[in-house]
């Protein structure tokens, strides 16, 4: 039963309406900023190779300069919780959130390979962790709900999919049990309000954005979604040992503005090569499922792995973005290129079960990437169920190995 005979939730659901219009409008600003600096250095994605600017490698390497100075200048320390960490954690301290959403802003602005959900988490969740605290309460639950209720409003606009936005939050913080629906509530009155005022302006949403026609279900497509359970296991396996890789290689280079150079260029040179890496990936997912018939393996291949290494260097040259719009670019990619190798699985469930399942195999919201595999790409409610299979088999997939790894350690 919910506790509205508390004050204290009484207030938060009213706080709901307020964070849901600041989330908007951050998600608005924000949106608005960084696409204004893509769009005007990177233009419309293309499959040519090498086709586009040569200055895109000074650009994203003296972007990634500006950010070494701004990290140096404003004392942000090497290692910062991502956009899920901060939403594990039900938490952001308003005192440095500003300067970690510029950072994002700039990262984004100049074509680092990573995406909004980075300074959303941190605006939204700053702006409901400084509502909370000028209440004076102490109790660590209420605190997360506010800051977890203001992450969900710029969630719910930037990614105009306030169910998503709602049950990605929930999933991904501590709430309990008992209080999940306590808690789903206001975090998602917060979400509708943001994505009724970005959609509102902008016209945009996740929800088809990925569309792709021709899907119908067939019993078969089950065993399909355990297949491409593994299929995103091996994509997401590929995908760590590239970072693991770009990590190290970071490591050696003991100068952080070095470091920022050089990973700077390297996102820059990937992007002028293989120009669909560019960005953080939305809109060139958008692209590739508008011309699969026109895309080879071949190209697909290299293009995934560039993304991967895009990525790597982007984090390891200090940009600050989120992880999941890049990772939804890697599962779709892969998820063509699945099709093109296996054409029987049809290309609109292989899309949709690997933008679910290569994010879903590790993030702890099943429900969340199932929701945004079936709705991005436009589905029907029968295909939740071979996109379930797929995310339920990545996961066990990725948990079995874990498992064997302990117990090879534990020998």
């Amino acid at each position: 039963m919910l506790p509205l005979t508390e004050p204290w939730y009484r207030r938060l659901l009213v706080v709901a309406l307020i964070l849901g219009v600041g989330g908007g409008l951050i998600a608005l600003a924000y949106s608005g900023v960084t696409t204004f600096g893509i769009d005007l250095f990177f233009g419309e994605p293309t499959t040519e190779l090498w086709s586009w600017n040569w200055w895109w490698i000074p650009l994203v390497s003296g972007g990634a300069l500006l950010v070494a100075l701004l990290r140096g200048l404003w004392t942000v320390p090497e290692e910062v919780p991502g956009a899920i960490e901060f939403a594990r954690r039900g938490w952001v301290d308003p005192s440095t959130a500003i300067n970690l959403v510029l950072i994002s802003v700039v990262s984004l602005f100049v074509g680092a390979s990573l995406g909004p959900s980075f300074g959303i988490v941190v605006s939204g969740g700053a702006m409901g962790a400084w509502i909370v605290s000028r209440q004076q309460t102490t109790d660590t639950e209420t605190k997360a709900k506010y800051a977890l209720t203001g992450m969900a409003g710029g969630l719910g606009g930037v990614f105009a999919a306030p169910l998503f936005a709602t049950v990605l939050a929930t999933e991904l913080s501590q709430t309990p049990k008992k209080d999940y629906v306590t808690a789903f509530i206001p975090q998602f009155v917060a979400a509708t309000v943001g994505y009724v005022i970005f959609f509102g302006v902008t016209g945009s949403a996740m929800l088809a954005a990925f569309n792709i026609a021709g899907y119908e279900y067939e019993p078969l497509h089950l065993v399909y979604g355990a297949l491409l359970g593994l299929f995103s296991v091996i994509t997401l396996l590929i995908h760590a040992v590239i970072g693991i890789a770009g990590s190290k290689l970071a490591g050696m280079m003991k100068n952080h503005y070095v470091r920022a150079a050089v990973g700077g260029a390297l996102v820059g040179l990937i992007a002028f090569a293989l120009p669909l890496t560019a960005t953080g990936g939305s809109r060139q997912l958008a692209y590739e499922t508008a011309n699969v018939a026109t895309l080879g393996a071949g190209l697909l291949a290299v293009v995934l792995i560039g993304k991967m290494i895009a990525i790597a260097m982007s984090q390891a040259a200090g940009f600050l973005g989120g992880t999941v719009f890049p990772i939804l670019f890697i599962g779709g990619t892969a998820g063509i290129l699945v099709h093109l190798m296996v054409p029987d699985i049809p290309v609109t469930l292989a899309v949709a079960a690997m933008i679910a399942g290569v994010p879903g195999a590790i993030i702890s919201a099943p429900v969340s990437f199932i929701l945004i595999g079936v709705g991005g790409v436009g589905l029907g409610v029968a295909a939740i169920a071979p996109i379930g299979i797929t995310v339920i088999t990545a996961q066990l997939v990725v948990g079995g190995l874990k498992l064997f790894k302990q117990s090879r350690n534990s020998m």
